[in-house]
């Protein structure tokens, strides 16, 4: 049992999830060289976050939260002064190269009050395809007689 965590210039480490949060948090500190005041967290290849941060001082297993055999992203939390928000950066170099779907999701993250631009415009009118009308009998037979006068 196993989980991916990548960081930094295109690092990665594996890490044992069968333990306590709490030792897991330590050891990815350690071993990614955060520092005890830095807050953080993992993403995962979907872009959910894993919210330890909150779960951070817990004596749960981790894989309670986390997936065995999965990848997750290292990211850094900047704590907002006062009613401002969270805001996420990741501690992989270069995210938008190697995963733009992340790293877009990680953006909204940090701003989720900023509508994205393709959602923000008034939806445009749908045109109904056009019926065709059953031809009537005596446009068909005219159109065929039409057809035989030519031959």
């Amino acid at each position: 049992m196993f989980i991916t965590v990548k960081f930094g210039a295109d690092r990665h480490i594996l890490l044992n999830p069968n333990c306590k949060l709490v030792n897991l948090a330590e050891s990815l500190r350690d071993k990614c060289q955060c520092g005890s005041e830095v807050s953080i967290d993992l993403l995962d290849e979907s872009g959910n976050l894993m919210n330890l941060c909150d779960l951070e001082g817990s004596q749960d297993i981790a894989t309670t939260y986390l997936k065995e055999r999965q990848s997750y992203v290292l990211v850094k939390i900047i704590r907002g002064e006062g009613s401002e928000p969270a805001r996420y950066e990741s501690l992989l170099e270069n995210l938008w190269k190697r995963h733009p779907d992340l790293a877009e999701r990680l953006q909204k993250l940090s701003n989720p009050h900023v509508r994205d631009k393709r959602y923000n415009s008034v939806p445009k009118k749908v045109r109904t395809p056009k019926e065709t009308p059953f031809p009537s009998p005596t446009k068909t037979r005219a159109a065929s007689q039409q057809k035989n006068r030519l031959t």
